[in-house]
């Protein structure tokens, strides 16, 4: 009897090897990857191809090059109440929102609205906006009666929104997978998250596939203050070394963006601020979601490439480059002093601050702006005052003021 035990075992221990290698053989076979757990990062491989998934984004991407309609001649009517809004800010976009409402009209997923918020364009934008109202019911168009900056017009964008998620697209980039929302959507619902973040492409119209090819991972939940760690990235020493301001690649709850936007003082929503906006959202729903996870998919796509002799691309591109330095180092500096003045600061909100501020204004050309200078040694008296700032930085801000000074009145 224990004879045939021993045989029983043994077949059933060979059978498990065999069935191994197979499984390993068919996995390579097919550029699959496997479970694998992990102590140490909590995270698992995915059974997804990434070769597939990139075929798929190229042939989901030259679709919208291509100007077609996927499901031309359907009737998608307006709701109320839609699952998704996707907000976009537009400010002389018309050589690029055709290809921006195609990368939604072709979703799979249907129940969302379309808020586009004209930032009072000089171009065509607004025309070509209302022409696609004639064929797409979901778009609901509002114009700025002025020019008012990125931060107030994203945030009049989502206040006007009804969805319960809300996705923001710049006007120039696409989404890039038909899929997308419905991935998005179910994956948010099926943990109740606030925050589902996502991976995007820096790319042309076409893909150098290899570059993007790696292990996708499963990444677990995140809960409360943790959330705000999503925010920046630290070296070994704890010095924050990147900071994630992007929000084009988070799928969000209108119930904390909404709770966000409130925090905000008026006053910096007057600033015209076409920078560093999403930086200012993004520390604020970090703040205040519960639950965030990271899905690894690209559904994004920030285009570079565009066809820069079309007479379109160039009005736009002459617009946004005027004095283009200038206002970056002024909403820079409007996002430290509005970290500064968080009355609920700790450190780690501290590192944001003085990061943006080295790397800006102690190291770059952001100093050679006499009106960004006064700001900024108005800040840096800020950072002199609080407990946060270590010593050795606040010796390298005592220099900037005392460069700053001098130069500055020199200049005057």
């Amino acid at each position: 009897m224990k004879i045939i035990y021993i045989k029983l075992a043994f077949i059933l221990y060979l059978g498990i090897i065999l069935s191994n290698n197979f499984l390993i053989k068919e996995s390579q076979e097919y550029k699959y990857y496997s479970f694998k757990n992990s102590n140490h990062s909590k995270n698992y491989s995915v059974l997804i191809d990434p070769y597939k998934e990139m075929e798929d984004i190229q042939n989901y991407v030259d679709i919208i090059f291509n100007n077609i309609l996927i499901d031309k001649g359907k009737n998608f009517y307006f709701n109320n109440c839609p699952k998704i809004s996707i907000v976009i800010t537009v400010y002389n976009g018309e050589a690029f929102l055709e290809k921006a409402l195609l990368s939604i009209q072709n979703q799979d997923f249907k129940d969302l609205e379309i808020i586009m918020i004209d930032d009072h364009s000089i171009d065509n934008s607004v025309n070509l906006i209302k022409d696609f109202m004639k064929i797409e019911p979901r778009i609901k168009l509002f114009q700025n009666s002025e020019n008012r900056g990125m931060l107030f017009t994203k945030t009049k964008g989502i206040l006007l929104s009804n969805g319960k998620y809300i996705l923001l697209l710049d006007e120039d980039d696409i989404f890039i997978q038909r899929n997308a929302f419905t991935i998005l959507y179910n994956e948010a619902e099926k943990y109740d998250l606030d925050i589902l973040n996502f991976g995007l492409l820096m790319s042309k119209p076409k893909l150098e596939i290899n570059k993007n090819l790696r292990n996708r991972v499963e990444y677990p939940i995140i809960y409360n203050n943790e959330i705000r760690k999503t925010m920046f990235s630290n070296n070994s020493k704890g010095e924050v070394t990147f900071i994630n301001g992007l929000l084009t690649n988070r799928f969000i709850k209108r119930s904390i963006l909404i709770k966000a936007i409130n925090q905000i003082n008026p006053k910096l929503l007057n600033e015209k601020m076409n920078f560093h906006d999403d930086y200012v959202l993004n520390f604020l729903i970090t703040r205040i979601a519960h639950k965030y996870k990271k899905i690894d998919r690209f559904f994004y796509m920030v285009l570079c490439g565009w066809d820069a002799k079309n007479k379109k691309v160039q009005l736009r591109n002459n617009e946004k480059l005027k004095n283009r330095k200038r206002m970056r180092c002024n909403s820079l500096l409007n996002f430290i002093e509005f970290i500064l003045e968080k009355t609920e600061n700790n450190i780690n909100d501290k590192k944001i601050a003085f990061y943006s501020f080295n790397k800006w204004f102690l190291n770059y050309w952001c100093r050679n702006f006499s009106e960004t200078i006064v700001k900024a040694i108005n800040i840096s008296n800020k950072y002199l005052g609080n407990k946060y700032i270590q010593e050795e930085d606040k010796k390298q801000i005592r220099n900037f003021l005392n460069e700053s000074r001098v130069s500055f009145k020199g200049n005057r």
